[in-house]
Parts: structure tokens; C-alpha cells; sequence
């Protein structure tokens, strides 16, 4: 035997020993797996053959896939396990267990982009920061934010004067650069005023980072980064990486600047005086870390970031969503807008500031926002890695796995909310929410882990469809059928087609 033929020999089998090495290690992984219902495999890919195509049929195919399976599904792509549940039980114990704590290895590829923050933070380190962050989110801090979104959402009112009486207009984009005018004001602390630019390099990087990463978690091909590196999809997100993290970096350093060189309130007008002392989250992180648990830059941006992202993307998909509601259900926009004429009286069409107080008594308004949550959940796919083997009854998910909560899914159950696809803002009464299992809703998700700016959130949407609603009547040619939307999933659940509607300037109440 020859050397090179001996080196390949050695090669061989150290090849196959490892590989032999590494599925005894994955029996237990193996044996669980094949007690659990799912469709057939094909060595290698598993069933990433489902997941061929673009993001719309990928939402279709989990959406099939877990009619076909009701209640628990196993799905490989590639060599990763994936277990789906949609039981509100099983759900309650996934999400309140220290075994499933850890998000899905699936986040990994944000963390370029959010790194260590809140939202895809390995465990040790979302208890750490989490612990340190809360306290920016207490409910005194976000109703100072109240003003905030009033000064946005007038603005947002006069952008969309220019589609008064006209053709039916894509909405997103307006609502999309308010909701970054006050994140950035109120996570940042500084004025973007995207609204009133043509253009915005920040909407268009994370709507291109967003899709790429969205991409590459159900293309299993994409996982490898050695392969993934080498791509034109790799470079777009480096680029739109550079000025994002740029963006808030920049930001970062001019506070720490502020932050040495604090003016002095004695002589400044009570204008001036209150809009530097209040505060934005980022104030707020950096005064509130001590010098035992101090956040580096780098923590703060990603920290930053997290936000920016949750706050900006997320509301405004939600508050697009809510939009398309009322222009399509007017008997809906009629109810909303009857609460706000007996918040406001004869005032509700004039430019009268809307208050903390007024907020809190928008309850009609809350439960719409709440059902558009249930059938449009925005982040539509929960995955939790599982850390030891975790028995929830119908089936022990295994150590090495991933469990997936479709909400989506779980949000439409018709055993559980009867119609499931027509709107029913009544769902939300306390009366109704009693008799469901607190589990079978969850658009922020819930347990420990759950979102931590969810009261910020709904605060921030109820303000802007009241601001819309008091100055214009939102109408669409032709009503369209909850069924039949087509949704697809860049990250977060959107509308395949835009969210087209018109508006009509509401007239005054004498």
C-alpha cells in the first residue's frame, strides 16, 4: 500500500468514525423523533424540499403541513429536528420551562445584525440585561412617551393629506416612516424626520436585511456559513450591517458627549426644559447600569438596535394590518370612532392633543388592535431550542431539538375561536378572554421570555389609528375576505399584496 492510498484510508475512517461517533450520540434524538407524527423524510435535506420557494409559499406549506398534523409535528431540515405545536397546554409548558428558555439556533443568523440583545440573546446574557432594562419600560417612563407619538402621528396626518379624494395608496410607507420618527425619538433620542424625506436608507437596509435573513433560516443550504459567505446575499448584508450599526453608533457617542457635558436647567425656557429631560431609553440605560453591570457601546447598540427593530418594524406592520381592518369593516371604524367622539366631545376633529388619559380609555379601539394581532400576528413562528429532554404529555421533546410555535396557526384554531377567520373585536372582552386558556394568545409571546415592550406598543398604535381616525374616513374600493389575504413571513408576517386604501377628510361635528 502506497502512501497516498494509506493517507486516504486514514481519512476514510476517521471519517467514519466520527460520523458513526456523532448519530450514537443523537439515538435518543432519533428515537423521540420517530414517535411523533410528521411527513416522510429523504436522507440528508430531511424535508427542506418543503421549503422550497419564496417566503409566501413557505408560509403556505407550514400552514398545510400543521392542518395535515394538528396537534404535534416533527419536520428535519437537514440534520436539525423540529418538533410544532399548536396545543395551548403544551404551549403554556414550552414557554414556561427553563429547558426551552434558549431561542432556536435559527436566530443565530440575526445576531450579526442584534447581536446579544434582548430579542435573540443567548439565556445568561437575556437575564442579565433583562434584569437591568426592565425598569426603562415602567409605565411612568413609556406615558412620557405620549407626546412623542402625538407630535409624529400629526405629522403623519399631513403627509397623508396629498391622497385625500385620490385612487387607493399603499399605506405601509406612511405609517412605516412615523413609527421610525418615534422609535428613534424615543429609543434614541434623536429626530430622524423620515417623514418628511424622499428617501430613507434605513427603512430600505432593514427591509433588505430582513428578507435575506429570513431567507436563509428555512433554506438549509444557506445555514453553512462557509457557503452562505460566499453569495451576493452575503455582501447586501454587509452593507446594510455598516450603516445600521454605523447609524446607532454614531448616536451612542454623541450621548456620551451629552452625558459629560449636561446642560444646566436653571436659565433654559420649561419648553426647552422639558424636552431634555425627557428621556429617551437610551438615557436611561446608560444612567440606570452601574459600574458593576455598566453596558459596553457595543452592548447599547445592540441593545439599541433590538429595539429599533421591535419598535419601528413590528408596530407598523401591526398598525398597517389594523388600517386595511377598519378601511374594510366601516361598521368597525364607525365603533372606534364613536369611542373617540365620547373621549373628545365636539372637540374629536380638532387639533386637540391626545392625552395619557384619553389612551387608557380607548378600549373599543385596544380589542380591534388585539383580534388584528390574533389573525395577523407578527412574528408568526416562536422557536425555542431544547436544552434537556422536556416530557409534555403527547410527546417528550428531545434534547437537540427545536420546538416551533406556529401562532399563526395556534390564533386560528377553530375549536378555540369559533369562525376563526372572520374579525370579532368582542373576542376581548374580559368576559370572552376568561374562557379561553391564557395560552391560546400569544402575539408578544408569553411566559418569561415574552416582549418586553408590549404595553409600549399597544400605547404607541393606539395614538396613531386614533390620530388617523379623528382627521380622515379610511374606505377601500371592494371589501376582501380575511381567507382569502395572501401572507408571506420576512421575519415578521406581512402582506404578500401592499395594504391599499383611500382616505376622506372627516367633517367637523358642529
Amino acid at each position: 500500500m502506497d502512501l497516498m492510498t494509506l493517507i486516504l484510508f486514514t481519512i476514510f475512517i476517521v471519517g467514519l468514525i466520527t460520523l458513526i461517533t456523532y448519530h450514537i450520540k443523537r439515538l435518543n434524538l432519533y428515537r423521540a423523533a420517530a414517535k411523533i407524527p410528521g411527513p416522510p423524510t429523504y436522507p440528508l435535506i430531511g424535508n427542506a424540499h418543503y421549503f422550497i420557494g419564496n417566503t409566501a409559499d413557505i408560509i403556505n406549506k407550514v400552514m398545510e403541513l400543521l392542518s395535515a398534523y394538528p396537534s404535534v409535528i416533527r419536520v428535519w431540515l437537514g440534520n436539525q429536528l423540529f418538533i410544532g405545536i399548536t396545543d395551548p397546554e403544551l404551549v403554556k409548558k414550552v414557554l414556561l420551562s427553563p429547558k426551552t428558555i434558549e431561542k432556536g439556533d435559527v436566530y443565530r443568523f440575526i445576531r450579526p445584525w442584534l447581536g446579544k440583545g434582548l430579542l435573540v440573546a443567548p439565556a445568561a446574557t437575556w437575564r442579565a440585561h433583562r434584569k437591568i432594562i426592565t425598569p426603562t419600560f415602567n409605565i411612568r417612563i413609556l406615558e412620557s412617551f405620549v407626546e412623542i407619538f402625538v407630535e409624529q402621528c400629526e405629522i403623519l396626518i399631513k403627509e397623508m393629506e396629498v391622497e385625500l379624494e385620490g385612487n387607493e395608496f399603499d399605506v405601509f410607507d406612511y405609517v412605516s416612516r412615523c413609527t421610525l420618527d418615534i422609535v428613534c425619538e424615543t429609543a434614541m433620542g434623536v429626530s430622524s424626520k423620515v417623514q418628511t424625506r424622499k428617501n430613507s436608507p434605513y427603512l430600505d437596509a432593514v427591509k433588505t436585511i430582513t428578507e435575506i435573513l429570513y431567507m436563509r433560516m428555512f433554506k438549509v443550504w444557506l445555514h453553512p456559513d462557509i457557503i452562505f459567505y460566499c453569495t451576493s446575499l452575503a455582501a447586501k448584508q454587509k452593507n446594510c450591517l455598516k450603516y445600521l450599526h454605523g447609524n446607532t453608533d454614531n448616536v451612542i457617542r454623541e450621548k456620551r458627549a451629552q452625558l459629560n457635558n449636561s446642560p444646566d436647567l436653571k436659565n433654559t425656557k420649561s419648553s426647552e426644559k422639558e424636552k431634555i429631560q425627557r428621556k429617551a431609553f437610551l438615557d436611561h440605560l446608560m444612567e440606570l447600569s452601574d459600574e458593576e453591570t455598566k453596558f459596553t457601546d457595543k452592548e447599547l447598540r445592540e441593545e439599541v438596535n433590538s429595539m429599533m427593530t421591535a419598535g419601528n418594524e413590528t408596530t407598523a406592520v401591526i398598525d398597517t394590518f389594523a388600517i386595511f381592518i377598519l378601511a374594510n369593516f366601516p361598521e368597525v371604524q364607525q365603533k372606534c370612532y364613536d369611542e373617540l367622539c365620547e373621549i373628545f366631545g365636539d372637540k374629536v376633529n380638532e387639533p386637540t392633543k391626545i392625552t395619557r388619559d384619553d389612551v387608557r380609555r380607548m378600549e373599543y379601539l385596544e380589542r380591534v388592535i388585539k383580534e388584528t394581532m390574533r389573525l395577523f400576528p407578527v412574528g408568526p413562528i416562536l422557536v425555542r431550542n431544547v436544552t434537556d429532554d422536556l416530557d409534555i404529555e403527547k410527546c417528550v421533546l428531545p434534547k437537540g431539538s427545536s420546538v416551533v410555535i406556529p401562532v399563526i396557526k395556534l390564533h386560528r384554531r377553530e375549536d378555540i375561536w369559533t369562525n376563526s377567520v372572520e374579525f370579532d373585536p368582542d373576542r376581548f372582552l374580559p368576559d370572552e378572554v376568561a374562557k379561553r386558556h391564557p395560552y391560546s394568545y400569544i402575539p408578544f409571546s408569553a411566559g418569561p421570555r415574552n416582549c418586553i415592550g408590549l404595553q409600549y406598543a399597544m400605547m404607541s398604535m393606539k395614538v396613531l389609528l386614533a390620530s388617523v381616525l379623528r382627521k380622515y374616513i379610511l374606505y377601500k374600493d371592494s371589501k376582501i375576505q380575511i381567507k382569502d389575504m395572501k401572507l408571506k413571513a420576512d421575519m415578521l408576517l406581512k402582506p404578500v399584496n401592499p395594504i391599499k386604501v383611500k382616505i376622506m377628510r372627516r367633517k367637523k361635528i358642529n
